[in-house]
Order: C-alpha cells, then structure tokens, then sequence
C-alpha cells in the first residue's frame, strides 16, 4: 500500500475506531473484517441482532437470505424491522436497515428461502455462513454444503427461554454428528413460544463468535455446544466429537438428499389436503354441522380466541368423546402446526378434520377477530 492511502476512509475510522483501539484487532484486524463476506441465512429472531451487529462492526459484505414476510407477530423479537415494515419482504425491509445503519459496507437481500438450487453459490461466496432459521431442513442443507465446500458457519436455535449454539468447522464435528436425524416432535417458536429477548441473547453470541473467528481469535464455540438457560441465567458448554457413521464428514457427496427448500415447517404443513385456508375455514364452519376446536394451551386461550370448545392437543386422546357426534372438527391453533397434529390423530380415530391453514396468525390478517364477527359481517 502506497504510504499515501489508508486502509479506510475517515467516516470508516471514526466509527471503527474502538474496534482499532483493541490490540487483538487494530487496523489489520478491522481490514480482515472489511474485506470479509458473511451469509446470513434467516432475517428473523436470531437474524436481527446477528445483522445488525455485523454491520456495525464493518463485516464488508452481507448477504441476507429469507423468503418470509413481516408480520405484526415479530416484532416481539425481531428487532430490525418496524411497525410501518408489517407486510413487506423480510430480506427487503431488513436490507434497507442495515444500510442505514452502516453505507460503507455492500447488503445483498435474497428474498427467498435457501433451497438445494440457490445453496451452493451463496455458500460458496461467503467467507463464513451464520444460521439463523428455525428449522431442521435448513440447518441440514447449509451443514451439508458447508461441508462439502469447507466453510464454517455458526448455529443457534431457541425455544420458550432456552437456546443453543455451536461454531462448526471444517476437520471438526458437523451438525449431522450432533443431530443424525431430525428430533421429533419439537415444537417450534409459533407453538411453545420464545421469550423476545432470547433470540438477542444467542444472535449476539453467533455474531461475536463469527467477528472472532474471522479475526483469527479464540472462538471457545468451535467444536463445542453452548447451552443457555436464560431462565435460571445458566451456561453450559460442551465438547462435540466426530461420528464415524457421518455421511456429510465422511463424503460430502454421499450425505443423504438434501431437501429443495428450507421454508418454516409450518409454512410446509400448509400444503396438506386437510388443511383450509382462513375463508374456506369461514365457510366451512358457516356450512354447519362441524365442531370448532381450539387446541391450544389454556393462556393462549385466556388471552385470545375466535370461539369454539377448547380441548389442548396433549389432551385430546384422553377426551375424544367429547367431539362425538358433532361432525367435521374445525381445528385451530397460533400457527397451524397443531391443529395439524390434532387434525392427524383425530383421523386416526375416524374423525372427520380439517386445520385452518397459518392458524390465528393467518387468520387475524384479514382482520376479522372471530367467527361471529364475521358473521356479523356478511350481514348473517
């Protein structure tokens, strides 16, 4: 470099400056971070605090990926969006953020959900990948082509006020070490709930071991598994070690089929044939001879619902009788996950069933709070 050039312009050294101040950064460090390209899969919970905080530290490049919307719901935790957002493309409004927040640094918004098509060139840019979804089938397509390509990437999940978080890196143990096959029976954000702050709490821990690892310091996630109870304020780490069945750490290319999209689990449970979308529920329910059942937990109940009897899904093999008789059951719940399990169970005992599509979520975007309302509405 000619001795007459800087490595940043004097807004970039004005806003870096406490970073150059750290002797395990200076201007060499703060240069590695400039010069680098982060994919940031997920603009939700854990992807708010993880951009956000990456932008201001001076990552040169980001990348966004998500295929989802703002909805009013996610703003408990979402951080990066606005009320007057609601609506509008994740990866858009999240995007339009970050360069506010910081013009010196390029944001490219991919507003779609990472797919078995559009995973091995954005994983194959990037410099290191952070996870920020909220499902199996995303963490593994990005494990798998992480590892096939040599790239680290950083983990996090969260559920009511627990999270966990791990730094994989190539020679190490990969997420399918840690989790072969998928766990069943997990419930997501939409069903078991996330305290708001928790998602802050593991997005600042995967954007400071992501700035570290790029900085070349000790990052103690690599090759562990952090566990946060933010509940009791408890932190437990511990060491992951290599399966010698791994199909993604033996061959790459051997690893099982990945799957063509990585879209929220509930968004996939949608597609089924027992499932109807917010007005064909509506007139369904006004057709008669139905059942509308709510099979939420009974504080979701308390604080909001659109009517019907009100059986929680742990319940209901044990309270079958109560629904005899009564024809098709109306099933629904927050987010449509649920009412999708009831609605499976209650075929299996002979039951006609039907979900409602997107749960209360979806149905409370068309702005009618319960059945009666719209009722009233049609002039019934």
């Amino acid at each position: 470099m000619n001795e007459n050039t800087t490595s940043f312009s004097a807004s970039e050294w004005l806003r870096y400056t406490r970073h150059i101040q750290l002797p395990e950064v200076g201007a060499a460090g703060q240069l590695k971070l400039k010069q680098s390209h982060i994919l940031v899969i997920g603009a939700g919970g854990l992807g708010s605090p993880v951009a956000l905080y990456l932008a201001a530290a001076g990552i040169g490049h980001l990348t966004l990926v998500d295929g989802d919307v703002v909805d009013t719901s996610n703003l408990q935790r979402q951080i990066i969006f606005e009320h007057r957002q609601v609506g509008q493309p994740k990866a858009a409004a999240a995007g339009e953020r970050l360069r506010r927040l910081n013009p010196d640094i390029r944001v490219d918004a991919i507003e779609a959900f990472l797919s078995a098509d559009n995973a091995p060139e954005l994983v194959a840019t990037a410099d290191l990948v952070v996870d920020c979804t909220d499902n199996f089938s995303a963490r593994y397509l990005i494990n798998d082509h992480c590892c096939a390509l040599n790239k680290p990437w950083v983990f996090a999940s969260i559920q009511k006020f627990f999270g966990q978080c791990a730094l994989f890196t190539p020679g190490n143990a990969c997420f399918r070490c840690l989790f072969p096959k998928p766990p069943v029976n997990v419930e997501d954000c939409n069903s078991a709930g996330v305290i708001g702050v928790l998602p802050g709490l593991l997005g600042v821990l995967q954007a400071n071991e992501a700035i570290k690892y790029l900085l070349g310091l000790q990052t103690p996630l690599k090759n562990h598994l952090l566990l946060v109870d933010a509940l009791n304020l408890e932190f437990r780490s511990i060491q992951l070690s290599h399966s010698d069945d791994c199909p993604a750490c033996r061959d790459p290319a051997a690893a099982p089929e990945l799957p063509k999209r990585s879209e929220p689990q509930c968004a996939a449970d949608a597609q089924s044939a027992d499932v109807l979308h917010p007005e064909a529920f509506r007139q369904h329910f006004h057709q008669g001879d139905c059942v509308l059942l709510d099979v939420r937990g009974s504080e979701e109940r308390r604080a909001f619902h659109i009517g019907g009897r009100h059986i929680p899904v742990d319940e209901l093999p044990q309270r079958l009788k109560e629904l005899e008789n009564g024809g098709t059951v109306l099933c629904y719940c927050q987010s449509g996950v649920r009412s999708g399990k009831a609605v499976e169970l209650l075929r299996q005992q002979g039951f006609q069933a039907r979900s409602l599509g997107g749960g209360l979520l979806a149905w409370l975007r068309d702005g009618v709070d319960t059945l009666e309302d719209h009722r009233k509405n049609q002039g019934d």
